[in-house]
């Protein structure tokens, strides 16, 4: 019981509701685990702008969450969510278009900002 509530974080970013999803799905997926630090709301907004398109901008709290996640992670639920065909809008191209924006905004927002270079 405490991996279904550790997996409902990531469950919940990707919408892919955890009940309908045979057990055996995660063992093929990878690291069920890996998104158990994504919060509920910070997952929905993600999902939402990923699949449907919707305006999300992610708070650096939620881009934090999502990078501890892992690319990898994040690659994994994507695809687990196409092939499970859910409901998206535009096509498989436009939603990892938009996989890769959100994850690149996010290491973007946090990255530490260099001082310019020395004039000579």
């Amino acid at each position: 019981m405490a991996t279904l509530k550790n997996l409902s974080a990531l469950m919940i970013l990707l919408v892919v509701p955890v009940a309908l999803l045979p057990k055996a799905t995660f063992a093929k997926v990878g690291n069920p685990d890996c998104g158990k630090g994504i919060r509920s709301d910070c997952g929905s907004g993600l999902f939402q702008f990923i699949f449907l398109a919707d305006t999300f901008t992610p708070t650096n709290e939620c881009c934090r969450e999502l990078l501890k996640a892992g690319k990898n992670c994040h690659n994994q639920f994507v695809e687990l969510s196409i092939s499970s065909h859910k409901p998206i809008k535009g096509t498989k191209s436009d939603v990892y278009r938009r996989s890769n924006e959100t994850w690149n905004n996010c290491v973007a927002a946090l990255s530490p900002v260099s001082p310019p270079e020395p004039a000579h």
